[in-house]
């Protein structure tokens, strides 16, 4: 085969950048084999050639994304893929028994308490997490202990400080650049926590053996209809539909609504569907709401408030959380049935999908 005919930054720039489906996780920078040449940078918050005669033609930027086709058939029979929401082996709503955890966490702080366990216990020695740097700004961390886990706590609607224009804030993290700075770390056994599109690209790499992702023991997804640009206009409009002033919120959080909690304690709940002009437009065409190829999924979805929505999806999972329950760190909530869960789930996973597949089909992206 000739160097044209190989694959190369060309096609995923083809099939999804320039098609408007580009997640932005930054695996194809982050891991790009010619790294150290330079070939690609962060563009206009796109994938970009920062050096294109340096592109080794390798292929992995494209193998790893999480919208292209490959290695997509693998991951579906790997993970026992079925629609809507994948294999679980449990639904259950859990929260964090630290009391001091409970009024900083998004919902039921089960994450946090169940990262901690994993570092106390040994069985890691680092998650991968975002850090909350105010309501709007968050950051990429490795949480080495329950003081940085609580820097993170509440954080996944928060903001990348590393989008380049902060004038166009977006909750979208991301985290695969604290992966990658794991390549020269001496850590062996992490915990990932990130959205659909995130743990699929990890685990793509997985799949090829891209190192650092054999040290990833387990992954946390989060529940992800969609992330949000909070544009300058786009954040005129958020308060428009509050009714008050940006600085007057405090939490915002997404189950099968939009939650903005304000300073005076009380709540306004938009419909997603409200959200549009607020949307990333790459969000839009995916179809994975539950996050099938981690460990555990979670959210509030389901759960009343304070829990957390906990589907475990194989057995070394379901084996740790148990641990972590019976150490201490977690309790179960009794009020809500799984079959009310698994029914709330599937919802709105269904609602995703079918989204998605009207965009796609939109965008003439084959079904």
């Amino acid at each position: 085969m000739s160097n044209t005919e190989r694959i190369s930054f060309d096609d995923l720039k083809r099939d999804v950048i320039d098609r408007g489906i580009c997640d932005m996780c930054r695996g194809c920078v982050s891991f790009c084999s010619a790294d150290s040449l330079h070939a690609l940078t962060v563009k206009d918050n796109k994938p970009a050639y920062l050096n294109e005669d340096a592109c080794l033609k390798c292929g992995i930027c494209y193998m790893i994304c999480p919208n292209t086709e490959d290695l997509e058939d693998a991951l579906k029979s790997k993970y026992d893929y079925q629609l809507p929401i994948g294999r679980h082996l449990a639904v259950e709503s859990l929260r964090t028994k630290n009391p001091e955890l409970r009024p900083i966490c998004t919902d039921g702080g089960m994450v946090t308490s169940f990262l901690h366990y994993l570092l106390e216990s040994g069985y890691i020695h680092g998650a991968v997490v975002s850090r909350k740097v105010g309501l709007w700004n968050n950051q990429p961390m490795i949480a080495m202990n329950l003081w940085d886990l609580m820097e993170g706590a509440g954080s996944s609607m928060a903001v990348s400080s590393t989008v380049e224009d902060l004038g166009d804030l977006t909750t979208y993290v991301p985290t695969m650049l604290a992966i990658r700075s794991l390549r020269a770390s001496d850590m062996t056994r992490i915990a990932f926590v990130g959205t659909p599109c995130q743990i699929k690209t990890l685990r793509k790499m997985q799949l090829l053996r891209i190192v650092p992702a054999h040290i990833v023991r387990i992954t946390i997804g989060l529940f992800c209809y969609e992330n949000f640009n909070f544009t300058i206009e786009g954040r005129k409009k958020l308060e428009e539909k509050i009714k008050t002033s940006l600085d007057k919120v405090v939490k915002i959080n997404v189950k099968d609504d939009f939650i903005v909690k304000l300073d005076d304690g009380s709540s306004v709940h938009i419909d997603l569907d409200e959200l549009g002009d607020l949307v990333r437009p790459e969000c839009i065409p995916c179809t994975d709401f539950s996050c099938y190829t981690a460990d555990i999924s979670v959210g509030g979805l389901g759960s009343p408030d304070g829990y957390t929505t906990t589907m475990i999806r194989n057995r070394q999972a379901q084996t740790l959380v148990e641990e972590a329950i019976a150490n201490g760190y977690l309790e179960k909530g009794t009020e809500t049935g799984e079959d009310k869960l698994v029914a709330d789930i599937e919802k709105m996973a269904w609602r995703k999908y079918n989204r998605g597949k009207d965009k796609q089909k939109q965008l003439g992206i084959p079904l």
